[in-house]
Order: structure tokens, then C-alpha cells, then sequence
């Protein structure tokens, strides 16, 4: 009985007998609106095989009606029997069953391809544009599948509820893990993503490329140079030894200081030169539209990716790239006297040329030096009164080290070949960075006064009171370090507008960036302000549309600054996960996260923050010797836990 019914059910003469049975009753059979059952079917599907076993006939046709091939032609009613159906209905069922037929295929070819994708040794990875191709086959699904796929593996907060059931029905059809860790791993594992793939860059929509014509824009500059508007108000300062200070990889030089004494009463006379973009891209012109764009030059473990083209930036914009040549900058003069207070300043358009190019390191050993560089004697000197000054008007110092993370062999949007991670501590509070920062800082002072006292909007920067802790909290925190790290935890966010508030952590009432125009876009709204006012234009922006590109611009920013943040630990992540299994490190406990087990350290060798999961309480400032336990890079975690010394 079995065997016959297994006969009758193979794919063509399954249809053959359904279509026969059909015929006959719509020819001669039942009158519309009539059942039939299985054993009057069977008569009319098996009237020739007499000879077949008892009651098989009759279980073939009722496994032949209840089949999907059955419910083409037959339509189920009441429990046992049957109605027949139109013509026009079984040519439709038919087209689609077929089309249903056909995509099962491409599904199955589809997961074939993945799944084998995702085996293939690394190295011959199909090529990605190839394995998610878009198909009118499909209608696209593939693409609409690595779109959800994509979103999935980014997290929570990047994808949408649709995104998520169609990358988990991928997922479990592919038998991979339905998560988003899963949709990660078989992202990287089909060579879809890097090894090393920047999830950061991705969450917040960061602008590592130029867009296309970016090339054809910057040729355009280099080689009809604009006019220049405020070339008949620069003043001449080439005869001034120009200073640059920066890291030694520099290659945008965006500011550089002079100085000189003014007389017995102790005052000195500070410019600091700055980098006049705007001379070279108009507002509005498509190199401006770019740079408001990428808001910002970003700051990778891989790379620098900057705000401007490398052509322009490291070009006719930075100060002292064309030897021959005088610089056009944007000057700021202030008369500081013995005490740090501002005396008297100026803002303008100038041409300087710089006399040397100082490492901080250098500029540490001269400070140092019996023979010392006047030049820096006196920046220094401006320095140290300019940080008292601005702490007894309340301004808050924190040291604490720096960690840098540094990698070759990747890139920022990540990597799948060997990689060289390295980590180290850096001291940012030399006297040569204390300098430049402070100076930098008296910059921001200068210019907001300038925008108060003339009332023109400007990307102001404020920062609110601290939160500080109760007498007896503070005087129960170790000195030092400790005191430092809880210090910064009773630090207000920073907030920026169109109009001037006060700067608690600098010690100012008010506060603007203008000496990192070539980095920031924020600088170059403060410099098209200046600017217009000086050659007594009409400001580019009012109060409420200068609002609108600050929170434009602040808004990107913000997710550079994650992205910055993120891939760091990342790499740092990989760093110790890549360290051999003896590897030991002292850190100190700064914080308490919750009770005393879960804490904040820093890694004395290395700088390095991170929370640590104690197997017992521990105190504050005590150092402990740390293993590493395990590592999840592309989550942001690292474990370690405390081993004796």
C-alpha cells in the first residue's frame, strides 16, 4: 500500500493522475458546489490498476489530494472531502507554485554560496560586491539582507526590529548563531567585513574618503590661486622668529609663537601666528562644503584621517610650506604682563615666515638649557604666569598619564592582514606642552574677548561649575593621581553656542578655538567671523543660523569623537589579547565603581584605563598586579584579574 502510494506521489504523474481526476469530474462528474472523497477520486485516478492491494487506490488518492500538488486542483472543505476548482484558479495556484519553486532554488544556491563563502580559507574570500549582488531573480534580497545583516552586527541601537527578524531568518537558515555577534562573525568569517573591521566608523556614518571631485577641487586651487581679500590689510611679520612646536610627524603646521619684552615693567608681547584657510577655500565654496562635512580631522591608532585634503592642508594652508615664500596667517597680539593678565590685544591678517620647527621634546631640553632660546624664555615665561593666573581665577589642572595606542598594518576602516600594535604612555604635561597648550588657551581668551566686546557671534565653548564632593569625600581620597581621577568625574560637560558663557575648567568667562582651523571646523566659522568684521563686511553668520551650523558641526563631531574612543579600545583590546601568557602589569586603583571589588585602574607603564573585577575588595591609590584573562576587541572588553606579586 505504501510502496503504490509512493509510486502514484513522484512529481509527474503525481500531476498526471491530479489533472486526470480533475478532467473527468469537470467534464462528467459533479454538479458546481458538490464534494467529492478520496475513494470516489481514487475510481477515477486508478480505474485501470484493478489488480492494485485492498484500500490502496483510496490511500494513494487521499495522500495525492492532501499534497500541495492536491490542493492545486482540489480544495479541501469538510474533514474527508473535496471540491474541485476552477480552471483560471489552478492556473494561478500553478504560476504560484512555480515561482515559489524557483525561489526556493536561488534561496538554496544563495545559502550554498554563503555558507560556503564563510569555509573558504582566508585569502580567496569571494569578493564582496560579488557574493551580495543585486538580482532582479531575487529582487534584490540579497542586498536587503546584507543591509540587515550589517545593521544587526553594529548593536541595539543601529538597527530596527524588521532588520533584526530578517538578519536572525538569515542567520538561522545559515545555521550561525541568531545575534549580533553572530551577524558579526559571519560578516568577517565571508570576507563581507575585515578581520580588523571598524564597527565605529559605521555607527556613526564617519567620512573616512574624500567624495569624488575632491581631486579636481583641490587641483582647481593649486592651480589658480584665489584672491586673496585681505591682502591689503596684512600686516608684514616676517621680521618676528616664528616658532612652530609640534610633534615630530606633523605635517599641517597650524600655528606657530613669538615674543618679545617690552620694557623694565616686566610685560612681554606675545603673537601666535594661525593658519589662514579661509584664504584659500571661500564659505561655500565645495572644499568648505567638504570640510563642514567631516567636521573635524580624526585621530586613529591607524591613521590620521584629516578634515582638509593632505594636498591643501600640508600645502598652501600650513605655515612655512612654501620656503620662498611668506605665509599668510591670522595673528593674535596680546601684552601680557608680570601677573598674566591681558593688557592690551590685537587680531589680524599677516605674513610670517618661520625661523625653526621645534619638537616638543626639543623645546623640553632647551627650557632646560643655562643658554636657553630667548624666544622660548620668554613664551615660557608668559606661560607659567598665564596658569597662575587662570587658577586663581578658579581654572582646574588634572594630570593624569595619556595612553597611545599605535598600529600598523590596518587601516581606519580596519584590516585582515598581520597587524603591529604597540602601546605607551605619554606625559602631556611637559613644560614645552604646557607652553603651547597655554598659549593656545590665551588665543581662546583674546578672541572671545574680541567677539563680546564687538558683540559678534561666535562658536563660543563654556563649560559649567564642578560638582564637588563633601570636605570629608575629598580629604578621604589618596593625593595624587586619585585625587586627579576624581576630580575629572566631578567635571560638567562642555556645551558650545553662538554666544558667550562661561569656561569653569579654564578659569575663563568666556572662550572661542581659532588656532586649529585646519583640523576643526569650528575654528573656521570663529575665522569667517573675524575676518568679514575686520574688513568691515557683513558677517556670514547671525546669531541664529551660526546656532544652527555649531549644532551641525557639533553633532558630527561628537560621533568622531565615539569613533575616536571606540577604536582605540578596540586595538587596545587586540593589544593585550596579542601579549604572551606570563605577561604581567602594576596598576593603580583610582576609583571605585560600585563597592570595592569593581574598580577603575591605570597600568603604570602604560596609562591604560580600564574597570577591573576584583576577587576582593581593594583601596584606594594601592597598586595591583594584573594578568590578562580574556578579550572580545569588536566589544570593547578586556579582562583581567588580580594575581599575587
Amino acid at each position: 500500500m505504501e510502496r503504490f502510494a509512493r509510486d502514484a506521489a513522484e512529481s509527474a504523474k503525481a500531476d498526471a493522475l491530479l489533472r486526470g481526476a480533475w478532467e473527468l469530474i469537470d467534464e462528467f462528474g459533479l454538479e458546481s458546489g458538490e464534494v467529492c472523497d478520496a475513494t470516489y477520486v481514487s475510481e477515477l485516478m486508478f480505474e485501470d490498476d484493478a489488480n492494485a492491494p485492498a484500500g490502496a487506490r483510496e490511500f494513494a488518492a487521499h495522500r495525492l489530494l492532501s499534497s500541495p500538488m492536491g490542493g492545486i486542483y482540489f480544495k479541501l472543505k469538510a474533514k474527508g472531502t473535496y471540491e474541485s476548482r476552477a480552471a483560471d484558479q489552478i492556473d494561478a495556484l500553478k504560476r504560484k507554485a512555480e515561482a515559489e519553486s524557483r525561489a526556493a532554488k536561488v534561496e538554496e544556491a544563495f545559502l550554498d554560496e554563503i555558507k560556503a563563502a564563510a569555509a573558504a580559507p582566508a585569502g580567496v574570500k569571494p569578493d564582496r560586491d560579488a557574493l551580495w549582488r543585486p538580482s532582479d531573480e531575487d529582487n534584490d534580497a540579497r542586498v536587503r539582507r546584507l543591509e540587515a545583516l550589517e545593521a544587526y552586527a553594529l548593536g541595539e541601537k543601529f538597527h530596527s526590529a524588521g532588520e533584526k527578524a530578517m538578519a536572525d531568518d538569515l542567520l538561522g537558515k545559515l545555521g550561525f548563531t541568531r545575534s549580533s555577534e553572530g551577524a558579526l562573525k559571519t560578516l568577517i568569517s565571508t570576507g563581507t567585513w575585515s578581520r580588523h573591521e571598524n564597527l565605529s566608523v559605521r555607527k556613526y556614518g564617519v567620512q573616512i574618503d574624500f567624495p569624488e571631485g575632491t581631486a579636481k577641487a583641490c587641483a582647481e586651487v593649486l592651480s589658480n590661486e584665489p584672491v586673496d581679500a585681505d591682502a591689503a590689510s596684512r600686516v608684514d611679520l616676517t621680521y618676528l622668529r616664528a616658532y612652530a612646536i609640534d610633534d615630530a610627524e606633523t605635517v599641517e603646521v597650524d600655528d606657530a609663537v613669538s615674543a618679545e619684552a617690552l620694557g623694565d615693567d616686566g610685560q612681554i608681547r606675545v603673537w601666535v601666528h594661525i593658519a589662514d584657510p579661509t584664504r584659500w577655500i571661500p564659505l561655500g565654496s565645495p572644499l568648505d562644503a567638504i570640510a563642514r562635512q567631516r567636521a573635524t580631522t580624526l585621530y586613529y591608532p591607524t591613521e590620521i584621517v584629516p578634515m582638509f585634503p593632505l594636498e591643501i592642508a600640508a600645502g598652501p594652508m600650513s605655515l612655512g610650506s612654501r620656503s620662498d615664500v611668506a605665509s599668510e596667517a591670522m595673528t593674535v597680539r596680546a601684552d601680557i604682563d608680570r601677573e598674566g593678565n591681558i593688557m592690551d590685544f590685537e587680531i589680524m591678517p599677516s605674513f610670517v615666515k618661520l625661523d625653526r620647527r621645534w619638537t616638543y621634546d626639543e623645546v623640553d631640553v632647551e627650557l632646560d638649557s643655562a643658554t636657553c632660546d630667548e624666544g622660548l624664555r620668554l613664551l615660557y615665561k608668559v606661560a607659567s604666569a598665564r596658569d597662575e593666573r587662570r587658577a586663581e581665577d578658579g581654572s582646574v589642572t588634572i594630570i593624569l598619564p595619556e595612553n597611545s595606542v599605535n598600529v600598523r598594518g590596518a587601516t581606519a576602516r580596519g584590516g585582515d592582514g598581520d597587524v603591529a600594535i604597540t602601546m605607551s604612555k605619554i606625559n602631556g604635561h611637559t613644560p614645552a606642552r604646557m607652553l603651547v597648550s597655554e598659549l593656545m588657551v590665551l588665543v581662546g581668551d583674546v578672541v572671545a574677548r574680541f567677539g563680546v566686546r564687538e558683540n559678534i557671534p561666535l562658536p563660543f565653548r563654556g563649560q559649567g561649575e564642578p560638582r564637588l564632593m563633601s570636605d570629608d569625600e575629598w580629604d578621604g581620597i589618596p593625593e595624587g593621581i586619585c585625587q586627579d581621577m576624581a576630580m575629572r568625574s566631578c567635571m560638567t560637560s562642555s556645551t558650545s553656542g553662538a554666544t558667550p558663557r562661561p569656561h569653569s575648567g579654564l578659569g575663563l568667562s568666556a572662550y572661542v578655538q581659532f588656532t586649529s582651523p585646519i583640523r576643526r571646523y569650528a575654528d573656521v566659522l570663529a575665522h569667517h567671523q573675524i575676518k568679514a568684521y575686520l574688513r568691515g563686511e557683513p558677517l556670514p553668520f547671525d546669531e541664529q543660523s551660526m546656532e544652527n551650523v555649531i549644532e551641525d558641526v557639533g553633532t558630527t563631531v561628537g560621533g568622531a569623537i565615539r569613533s575616536q574612543r571606540e577604536t582605540s579600545k578596540y586595538w587596545a583590546s587586540a593589544y593585550f589579547d596579542a601579549q604572551p601568557a606570563d605577561a604581567r602589569w602594576t596598576a593603580t586603583v583610582v576609583k571605585f565603581i560600585r563597592g570595592d571589588d569593581l574598580v577603575l585602574v591605570i597600568f603604570d607603564d602604560l596609562g591604560y584605563e580600564t574597570v577591573v573585577k576584583l576577587d576582593r575588595g581593594a583601596v584606594l591609590g594601592e597598586t595591583l598586579t594584573l594578568k590578562f584573562v580574556d578579550a572580545d576587541p569588536h566589544a570593547g572588553s578586556t579582562n583581567f584579574a588580580r594575581v599575587e606579586a
